[in-house]
């Protein structure tokens, strides 16, 4: 494993693990951490980066935005949202030295899929309410809906409770990682929202479920 730092020298640097198998394989990059209050994807993010793969290169960026983490909000006063600061056009550029060094990242490692942890305030079934919380949103093409299928299929096994059941959604929001990643990039790409209602352990063990069925579907665990 080899640690790289991402926006070195600023108040938003953070840290890139690199876990190389020095087998060839698919590259995934997990991401963890976008915003500082969505506490399961960055903790279950700081287990990740110790994982061991059998083939390909794991990324995992366990902490996108320190700052917002250190401070338990989604971004700090006066900073972008980090999870709307990247390329909205092929041609577009990510707006902040962070966004810019992650989005560069995708290409310099040749990021073959994504998968981008994120919590919603409530659960996405539910009618009531505009969250996408317990969810999984990708970016269409047919071999990350056959995983995203398998995925969301896997969790909703073990919940009983209708509303609490993960959904299968297209189209990551615009600005997003995961849908410049999916649109301009090639990027096999999907956020994964967890909902806050839930405790935080079983948030982390999903989190790390997705991830798991995700490594596993590739070979790589």
């Amino acid at each position: 494993m080899v640690k790289k730092q991402l926006a070195t020298g600023t108040r938003d640097a953070t840290d890139l693990y690199i876990i190389r198998s020095g087998k060839s394989g698919p590259v995934v990059m997990i991401v963890g951490g976008v915003h500082g209050n969505e506490t399961a994807g960055y903790r279950a993010g700081r287990i990740l980066r110790d994982y061991q793969i059998s083939r390909g290169t794991l990324l995992v960026l366990p902490e996108a935005n320190t700052r917002a983490v250190n401070q338990g909000v989604r971004y700090v006063s006066g900073q972008k949202d980090l999870n709307r600061c990247f390329p909205t056009s092929r041609n577009g550029s990510a707006d902040t030295r962070l966004s810019r060094e992650i989005y560069y990242a995708l290409k310099k490692y040749n990021v073959d899929w994504l998968m981008d942890m994120h919590e919603g305030y409530n659960y996405s079934r539910l009618k009531s309410s505009s969250s996408v919380g317990q969810s999984l949103i990708y970016y269409p093409s047919s071999s990350t809906r056959e995983v995203a299928s398998k995925v969301v299929n896997n969790m909703n096994s073990g919940i009983n409770t209708s509303y609490r059941k993960f959904s299968l959604l297209r189209y990551p929001t615009k600005g997003s990682l995961s849908r410049a990643a999916g649109q301009y990039l090639g990027v096999k790409s999907f956020i994964f929202e967890t909902c806050s209602r839930d405790s935080l352990s079983t948030r982390i063990n999903y989190q790390l479920r997705a991830a798991n069925m995700l490594l596993g579907s590739l070979g790589m665990k």
